[in-house]
């Protein structure tokens, strides 16, 4: 093999080498891209939640009553600034109500997780407390205290108001 040959050779294997840590170079930044704009949609949906509890301005969900998933009921409670509208599964039917005189009360828990206590200050409904854990991303426990009957323990999320 000619110098020249040898040289033209190298410079191949040279090149070759270059486009591969070229492409695993783009592919990591790719990667730490994908990375931060998932950090970046965390962080915009847990400011979304974050703004949801605190405006007093949210519906939350329910999708499990305990462990057993509702698939025909929609079961709510919704807070819109000055009323409470709540929507529950009981043992004989559902519990409806709504009010406009209740505390709302929200306590910073551990991991940006937000406990909101609801307290209606109405006779007319078998609900004493609703007891909300909503982790950043919106997720719900709701634990419902009632006058006449056992408590109730619904999970879930929250969104916004559908006006």
């Amino acid at each position: 093999m000619s110098n020249y040959e040898h040289l033209k050779s190298n410079e191949m294997k040279n090149a070759s080498k270059f486009l591969f840590v070229l492409a695993l170079f783009l592919l990591g930044l790719n990667t730490v891209k994908a990375q931060q704009s998932s950090k970046d949609d965390k962080q915009m949906k847990a400011t979304e939640v974050k703004n949801l509890v605190n405006s007093k301005d949210f519906v939350f969900e329910a999708t499990n009553k305990g462990k057993m998933p509702l698939n025909y009921h929609k079961y709510d409670v919704a807070i819109a600034k000055d009323t409470l509208v709540a929507n529950l599964p009981g043992h004989t039917g559902p519990v409806k109500f709504d009010c406009t005189k209740f505390d709302f009360d929200v306590v910073k828990g551990k991991n940006g997780v937000m406990d909101v206590i609801i307290k209606p200050n109405t006779n007319m409904a078998d609900v004493k407390r609703i007891k909300m854990e909503i982790t950043p991303q919106g997720h719900a426990s709701v634990f419902v205290s009632r006058r006449n009957g056992g408590p109730l323990s619904l999970a879930g999320y929250i969104k916004q108001e559908d006006y």
